[in-house]
């Protein structure tokens, strides 16, 4: 994750309007806005504050899916693959 991801960003906007791209990318880009906790950004008031929490908690929430992968731990245990 970096801080000014477009993605992220986009993520949140309306689901009107993610709606509106093709297919795949509205589906990835709904995946994202349903991770991100909108409600807690609200309480923020500085746009680069929200950015960074919202970037954060991409960031939290695509490592406790990788890590309910089973595929994904198996080459971790192997040490195939480092997760850091």
């Amino acid at each position: 994750g970096h801080e000014l991801c477009g993605a992220v960003k986009a993520a949140q906007l309306p689901g009107k309007l993610l709606k509106r791209g093709p297919a795949a990318l509205s589906e990835v880009m709904l995946d994202l806005k349903e991770l991100l906790d909108q409600q807690r950004f609200k309480s923020l008031d500085d746009d680069r504050a929200i950015d960074r929490e919202a970037v954060t908690t991409n960031v939290s929430k695509q490592v406790e899916a990788l890590t309910r992968d089973e595929g994904i731990m198996a080459k971790v245990a192997s040490r195939e693959l480092l997760m850091v």
